[in-house]
Parts: C-alpha cells; structure tokens; sequence
C-alpha cells in the first residue's frame, strides 16, 4: 500500500510509460481494434467495474483484496444501504480549545510539524523499529463526530547488517482510532482502545478481524465514532477512504461505552497529516461534524499540555539501594505522579514489545532489571542506538521526566553525566532518595506483592500435578479399555470354539447313522457314546465350575478398580482448588520482597558498590526529596548496607601489588634453596636403610623428645648440625607453602584494599582471591579433604577464621619465613608421635600437585608490544619476556593482528 520513496515523485504517466519502441509497435497491434463500437468498450468497462461489488454481495464476510498499483486511490463502494444521515445543525456552542497532541500524550520519537498538524518520526537504528503514538486531547462523549488522516510520505530507511532477524512486519504502519484518557500512547493491543490500520483490519483489544482492504499514502481515510443511541449505528466505528466507506460500522466493546473517547493515531515509517476540522479535507456521502468543530457540551478538553507555574520541568533521579523495592517504589511512585516519562531501559523493552518487535526469553547471566538484555537478534536494536537516540532527543524536548538508573544514581560521577543532558534553563533536576525503612503502606504492598508470587508458585505446582494426575487417569483408563476388549475378543474365540465342535459333533453323528451299520455295532456304539458322553458331561462340569470362579474372581477386580477410580475422583475433587499460599513468621518481618531478576547483576554490584552516595546539591541538583527517612539516617543505613556488602563481595578491580610479588619472588627463592639443601643433607636411602626405616623412627621419636623445643630455634639451617626440614617429606614441603601462601595472601589483601572499615577476605571468597594473586586454583581435594574448613584445619597454627572473615594469629611479618619451617616441624612432629602410636588418621593424603608454584606476573598491566595497528598485541603470561613464535614486535604471523 506503500508505494517506494522512488515512485513517490513520479506521476502515474511516467511510471506507466513504455520504451517507444514497445509503444509503437503496440499501437499497430491494436489499430484494428480503433473502430471498435463505443457501446462495446462501455458494456466491457461496465461489467468489469460491477465484478468487485458482485463478489462481494456474494460472501460479505471475504476481505477484499489489495488494489493494483496503479489504481491506490480507487475504492469500490459496497452495495449496502448508508444508514447514516445528516448531521442536524447544532445551535449549542462550540469548543473554543483547538484539538492538538499533548507532549505528555506523544511518544518520544514523533515529531510535530506545521503546528501539529503534520506529524513525522525519527527512523534512525533502532528508531525504525518503534511505533510512534499520539493522543489528542479533546474527547468525545456523546454524538457523533469523525477526524482525518493521510500519508504523506512512506519512508524506508536502512536497517542495517548482521542481525539474526528482521524487523516486524509490516514496515510502514497506520493505526488510527479512539482510546480512553489512559490507555497505552502506543496503540495497540489495549482494552481500551479501538481503531483501524493500514492492513485494512479493525482492532478492539486482543481480537482483529479484517474488514476492509489495505489503504495507503495520498489517501484521505477519515473514522466516524458514533456514540448517539438514537442511531441505528449507535457505538460504532467507521472508516471512510476518500469519502467513500470501506468497511461496514464496527461495533465497540461494551467496557468502552459511556466512556470519553480520545481520537489516537499511531504509526511507523510515514509521515501522517491529521486533521481535525473544522470542515473535512473529504466529504462523506452524509454530513458529519468533525471533533474540531464538535459542541462543548459533547466533548472535554484535557488541559496537561499547561506549563508547570514556575516554567520549570522536572527531571528527577530515584536513588535506591538495588534490591530492595527500587522499581516497586517507582511503579507506586508513578501512580502517584501521572504525567512523567520515564527513560530506562525497561520502558524500552516495553516499548519495542508493543511495537511487534519480538525477544527471546531466555536472559544471560549479566541481565538485570536495570541494565537487560536486548537480544532481539535486530542489528538496529541490539546495538543499543535507541538509547542514545533517546538521550539525545530527551534533553531537547521539555516534559517532565523520570531517569531510572539504579547503578548510575547511586553514583557521584555518574549522576553528573546524566545532569550535563538536562542542563537547559527549563528543566529542575531534583534526586528522589528512597532508602531506609519504608513507609508502612509500601510494607503492605510488598507483602501483598510476595503472597501473590508464592500463590502464582502454587498454582504451577499444582497445575503441573493436576496434570500428572490427568496423565495417569489417561493411561489407566485407556489400559482398562485395552482389557476390556481383550477380554471381549476371549469371550468370541470361546464361543466360536464350542460353536464349531457342536457342529463338528453333529456332523459326526449324521455320518454315523447313514453308514446302516449292524445292530449290534450301534449298540456298542450307543454304549461307548453314553460313556464318553458321562465323561464329557463330567469335564464339562469342571470348566463351567472355573468359569464361574474366574467370572467371580473378575467381578472382584472390576469392584476394586472401581473403588479406586472413585478415591481418584473424590482425590480430584479435594485437589479441584490449589492450597493457598501464607507468609512465613520470618516472610511477615521482610521490608522488600526478593526479585527473581537482580537490578544489578552480582558481578558488576561487586565492582560498584563501594562508590555509591547519597546526592549532593553540589552535584548540580536544584532540589534532593527524602521520601522514606532524612538525609542522616539515608546516609547511616548506606553506610550500613556497604559494610554489610564488604563482607561478603568479591572485589574483582583489587590488582595485587607490586609489593606482593616482590616477596612472593623471596619466598620463591628461598623454598628452592631449602630443598636444594634438605638434598645436599640427606643422602638418598639404600635398600638396607629402607627396610630399618621402621626400627629407626621408635629411636627418633625418642631422641626427638629429648631436643628443645623447636620454636626456639633461632637457626633452622643448623639443628644439631643439620637443617630443619632434614626429614621432611613432599606433604610437609606441600604444607609449608600453603601456610606462607595464605599468610601473605590475606597480609597483601589488606594492603592492596587499604580500607579500614574493609573486614578481610569471606570464606566463600578465598578461592577466587587465592586465584587472583597465585594465578593458580586452590583445591582442597589436592590436600586430601573435602572442604576449605577441613583445609583450614591442616594449618590452624596460621589460619582462624573469625563470623566467617579469613584471618591470622600469627603476629610475624611476611619477611620472617623461618617461622613457617617452625610450625611446619613442629606438626610434623607432632603427626609422627601419633602414627607411632598407631593413629592412621594422622597420615596426610597429599598429592604431589598440590606443590605446584605460582604462575609468576607482573604488578603492572600486560604491555602492548608493538601495537595494534603496528600488528603488535598483549603478550599472554604464559609466553614470557620473549613471547612466542607468533608473538612479539610483529605480532600475529601476516600481519593481521
């Protein structure tokens, strides 16, 4: 219905025009036909013209279809009887307010022109997408009156590459109707709204039927609303394409009568003229007055579009802690408020969904309600350009606003970029701070939010188990119909089978008597029948007797099952209704219900929360409202909430100092040396010495009683002559660099946050933290346990944990590495005594990679060698100084990197 952008300046002669030399040659074909009688050709043009009208009084019920191209602005008129008629003249007074679009009733993509009247939108990226809506704001009430629209132009802009799908169909679209004060700007699937569209479909709610054919641009297309109950076309709708009607009156939903009716256009990809009156751009075949021209008495005008008393629109920030009621306290906040625009991704998503534009549900681990995914598979979409087109036409567009950032208002840097947009004269930027204990109205309606998500879980759970149940009613029945013919077709096969021996036996006895045999003979044989007929008579008996037990025996089955379809049914019955969900003692004590989708998504809240604030006038705020608490208590429960947050976050922008790898690379150092000597000291073993190793620990374990104490041991290179970890095996060598290890660990981290109020590392944390420093994984199971409490207890001497934060009692500094071959020895030799005695629990399962060493790397950012666009790239760690054979100054082999 839309022609091409390169039609749209051409007219029809042109675009009809033929080569010349087709022309000619056409026109010798068709000389002979010149003289042709007139009263043929007229007949001809007669009966083709009455084909449309003779289709259709066929079946009124088929749509008609699209017209040709050259023939847009033709519409055939129905065979039906107008039952409209002439307006009567009206003596009362007229409306005095000119009918106009509200701001506040216009999305953010449309763009107003020549007073209103003309009405485009923007198309750039994603833009394309969306569907533009306006609401005018005089409505009607009683009467009858109509308005005007036509395309004046069908754009097509370019969509773009590498998207997975296209855009919603069709690309140019028109709406126009009537819908209430406060349906949806977007018209669309909405109970209170009805209109038609472009595809020639009339729309009222969820149900679309097709009524007309497609309409398109240079067309005049005109809605009658009638609301006069004097009418036979009372509360009905009607559409009219260049005077003439198109579709039959459509009759509007009983929830919209008596209601005020406001006439709505919506659209995309055009640029749409409306008018209002007061007289029509079109006559109809009766008079109709038009909503300009409407009597005051019949309509009211809607008075939003008034400039705020002191010129100044809001611009307002909520500041909330995420999690906690942030979106429910908008929601309620908006209700109190009407007459706000709300920028967020959210009304976004929202936004591209009424437009037709369909996502996949599924939502990756980074999504969250303040930042979601945009996986429409869109080019124009997915690149998020509809934000920044709605950053930019926000700040030129004075309305009243509301920017929800969770993350960007809670901070300081962030709130100031948002501030930079909205720094016209006309706007007043006022922080809306709702933190701390909630009023007591919010409470109740969170509670009332939480009992209605643990009844929707109800509900599915009991569906999903009436279902079950469904199932196996299914199956039992169609199992119990399988038996029942089953034993039908038994019950035929018997009766065929003593069917067939009577006749058999019969047979039998009619041969018997024809042969005439002697008397004698059939005496005999009358003997010998008598007897096998006693016998048979006495078989006989005995099936009839286990047919009668089996019948029995059956019937008492049947009575079960039916015993048991009957506990089923009255078990279905008492399951008829899903249990109703109550609040725990626990649940009725929650200030904010807990979201199944986060509005900030853990990762990125560890990174962030440290910064969060409380806004400050000198921020560029005009205004800062604290609706729930005052600004100290605000302060006191933020600071609450990021101590609390502290504790259990993992910091992923720490970066280990330089500091700590200098004294890793000292550890690293001397636990070589030490090895080195532990070889040099003790000689290996010969096979006699190995089999008198178990007489030799009983005079150790003696000997070793009668030395100091070996935590007094000033030189452990030099007890009784020889070094301290003479004897050790790999567990102990294993266990030393796990206590330095996590020494210096938590020592560093307190270092590299340097915060105060920061309580250390979370048990739940130490092996990511462990990860990051060490470059390597920390497995309890290379220890020969299971948890990293049971990997706690093998080093309590230089780990405790404290509610659950990593800690110390070693009061040492990390340069005093003789001290953890003291605590190392004394264990060992501890364990010793204990095996000696015959406690196997004291044995070590150790592994041998679990002496694994630490990757080593540098404190400072990986270097560029060479640059990207000199094909240089970052050198990974593990290929060194020198890089590899594809690394280096040149970079990647051809120079692609």
């Amino acid at each position: 219905p839309f022609p091409s952008c390169a039609s749209l300046h051409s007219p029809p002669e042109a675009a009809a025009m033929a080569p010349k030399k087709a022309k000619a040659k056409a026109g010798k074909k068709e000389e002979p036909k010149k003289e042709e009688a007139p009263a043929k050709r007229k007949a001809e043009e007669d009966k083709t013209e009455e084909e449309p009208a003779s289709k259709e009084a066929k079946k009124d019920d088929v749509p008609t279809p699209p017209l040709p191209p050259g023939q847009v602005g033709k519409v055939p008129e129905p065979e039906v009887e107008e039952k409209e008629t002439d307006a009567p003249p009206d003596k009362g007074a007229a409306i005095k307010d000119p009918v106009i679009f509200n701001t506040v009733d216009t999305t953010l993509n449309l763009i107003p022109t020549l007073g209103g009247n003309v009405l485009a939108t923007l198309t750039d990226g994603g833009m394309q997408y969306l569907i533009a809506g306006a609401r005018a704001n005089v409505g009607v009430k009683a009467g009858r009156y109509m308005f005007e629209a036509k395309v004046v132009e069908a754009l097509t802009p370019f969509e773009g590459w590498g998207g997975r799908h296209q855009g919603p169909k069709p690309r140019q679209l028109l709406r126009f109707g009537f819908s209430t004060q406060n349906s949806p700007v977007v018209l669309g699937e909405c109970e209170e709204a009805v209109y038609f569209d472009s595809e020639g479909a009339f729309c009222s709610g969820k149900k679309r039927s097709q009524v007309s054919q497609k309409f398109g641009r240079d067309q005049v297309i005109a809605v009658v609303l009638n609301l006069d109950p004097k009418s036979p076309n009372a509360n009905t709708l009607s559409m009219f394409v260049d005077g003439k009607r198109v579709a039959q009156p459509q009759a509007i939903p009983e929830s919209l009568h008596g209601k005020t009716l406001y006439p709505h256009v919506a659209f995309r990809n055009i640029t749409l003229q409306v008018h209002f009156g007061p007289s029509p751009l079109k006559e109809l075949p009766f008079k109709c007055r038009t909503v300009g021209g409407a009597a005051a008495k019949d309509v009211q005008v809607e008075k939003k579009q008034a400039a705020p008393k002191d010129g100044m629109y809001e611009v307002i920030l909520p500041v909330g802690f995420p999690d906690e009621g942030t979106f429910d306290a908008l929601d309620a906040w908006h209700a109190k408020n009407p007459g706000y625009t709300e920028l967020s991704d959210r009304k976004i998503l929202e936004w591209a969904s009424q437009s037709g534009l369909w996502m996949a549900r599924q939502q990756g681990w980074k999504s969250s309600n303040d930042k979601p995914n945009f996986n429409f598979g869109v080019a124009g979409m997915d690149d998020f350009s509809i934000r920044r087109s709605l950053n930019a036409i926000s700040s030129a567009m004075p309305r009243n606003y509301v920017v929800m950032e969770v993350k960007q208002n809670l901070i300081e840097a962030d709130r100031k970029e948002i501030l930079k947009r909205f720094n016209a004269p006309c706007f007043k930027k006022v922080a809306e701070v709702t933190m701390g204990e909630p009023p007591a109205d919010f409470k109740k309606q969170q509670q009332e939010k939480l009992l209605k998500d643990k009844q929707e879980k109800e509900d599915a759970m009991h569906k999903a188990k009436q279902a079950d149940k469904l199932r196996k009613k299914t199956i039992a029945l169609r199992h119990k119909e399988m038996e029942a013919a089953k034993k039908k077709a038994e019950e035929e096969a018997k009766a065929a089978a003593v069917e067939m021996k009577e006749g058999e036996e019969e047979k039998k006895e009619g041969e018997e008597k024809k042969e005439g045999e002697e008397v004698k003979k059939e005496g005999e044989e009358v003997k010998k029948e008598e007897e096998t007929k006693m016998e048979v008579d006495q078989e006989g008996e005995k099936p009839k007797e286990a047919e009668a037990a089996e019948t029995k025996k059956e019937e008492v089955k049947e009575e079960a099952e039916e015993k048991k379809e009957d506990a089923m049914e009255e078990d279905d019955e008492e399951d008829a209704e899903p249990p109703k969900a109550e609040l725990t003692d626990e649940e009725k004590k929650l200030w904010f219900r807990t979201a199944t989708t986060a509005d900030i998504y853990g990762g990125h809240l560890d990174r962030v929360f440290m910064d969060f604030s409380i806004p400050q006038k000198s921020e560029g705020f005009d205004d800062i409202r604290f609706a729930w608490e005052k600004e100290a208590a605000c302060k006191a429960y933020l600071h609450k909430k990021v101590a609390e947050k502290k504790r259990t976050c993992k910091l992923e922008t720490v970066v280990p100092s330089e500091w700590f790898f200098t004294t890793l690379k000292e550890w690293q150092k001397v636990f070589g040396e030490w090895r080195e000597k532990q070889t040099a000291a003790k000689p290996a073993a010969t096979p006699e010495e190995e089999r008198k190793e178990g007489e030799e620990e009983v005079v150790e374990k003696k000997e070793e009683e009668t030395k100091a104490d070996i935590m007094t041991v000033e030189d452990i290179l030099n007890v009784d002559g020889a070094p301290i970890f003479k004897d050790w095996d790999m567990e102990d060598w294993a266990l030393v660099q796990l206590r330095y290890e996590l020494f210096l660990m938590q020592v560093a981290f307190k270092k590299d946050v340097n915060d105060e109020e920061h309580p250390g590392i979370h048990e739940s944390n130490i092996g990511f933290y462990y990860s990051k420093y060490f470059r390597k994984q920390l497995n309890p199971k290379f220890f020969g346990v299971e948890t990293i409490a049971e990997l706690s207890a093998l080093v309590a001497d230089t780990v405790k944990w404290e509610a659950e934060i990593f800690g110390t009692p070693l009061t040492c500094e990390a340069s005093d590495l003789a001290m953890f071959t003291r605590l190392t020895e004394s264990c060992r030799r501890i364990r010793q005594r204990r095996l000696a005695a015959g406690d196997e629990s004291a044995r070590l399962k150790i592994e041998q990679v679990a002496l694994q060493q630490p990757v080593a790397a540098a404190a400072v950012p990986l270097p560029v060698v060479g640059g990207f666009q000199k094909g240089g790239v970052v050198a990974p760690p593990r290929y060194g100084k020198g890089g590899g054979k594809n690394w280096g100054k040149g970079g990647h082999k051809g120079g692609r990197w």
